[in-house]
């Protein structure tokens, strides 16, 4: 656990201390006015911790998406490649018109390496007549590309969110760092005011 998460935890739990305290004292008009400022603080904290909960998963859910389109793109690509292979080997031109690299390298180096091959496979399979053992791999070769690419971007996307929403937690460290200062200047003034000891605001900030 990270250190900016425990000071995030830390802050939330003395948060709740002081709004549960003050809120123990329901007719006291003065606690009252101060659980609610700092009840807000705690909305605002679940709003991000909701917010988090939900990137997190698309961040999961683009990974995943990922290793299938990477897992379908290698058994794609093995297959074309095999049919490639039966109607010559591997230093045929054929061969090294589809894969200027060997296949199972490209496949080894995973599904940012394979993108581009496949769209190259493609262009060259739209782009003459070719035997039907090769063509009858197009449909698989470019639906394993749309998932690729598709995965990749909402990859990209889902970490530049969950990025963000790291500062707006940063923030929300410094604003309930804020009201618990505040609040407790505030109970000093009361208990100034009613001739209470440091041990009543003591019972109030944990």
């Amino acid at each position: 656990m990270s250190h900016h998460h425990t000071t995030a935890e830390h802050l939330r739990d003395a948060l709740v201390h002081a709004f549960e305290a003050l809120s123990a004292l329901p007719d006291d008009a003065a606690l009252a006015r101060l659980a609610g400022r700092v009840d807000a603080v705690l909305r605002d904290r679940e709003r991000l911790d909701a917010t988090a909960s939900t990137l997190r998963r698309a961040v999961i859910r683009s990974r995943a998406h990922a290793r299938v389109a990477d897992a379908t793109l290698d058994a794609a690509i093995a297959a074309f490649a095999a049919d490639v292979l039966a109607l010559g080997d591997a230093q045929s031109e054929l061969y090294k018109r589809f894969f200027p690299e060997p296949h199972d390298e490209v496949i080894a180096l995973g599904l940012e390496s394979e993108l581009p091959l496949v769209t190259l496979v493609l262009a060259h399979l739209g782009a003459q007549e070719l035997p039907a053992s090769l063509a009858r791999h197009a449909d698989a070769l470019r639906a394993g590309l749309r998932l690729g690419n598709a995965a990749l971007a909402n990859r990209s996307d889902a970490l530049a969110d969950l990025g963000r929403h790291g500062a707006r937690e940063e923030s929300w460290s410094e604003s309930a760092a804020s009201a618990l200062s505040s609040t407790r200047r505030s109970l000093e003034a009361l208990a100034r005011t009613r001739g209470l000891s440091s041990a009543w605001v003591a019972a109030f900030t944990s």
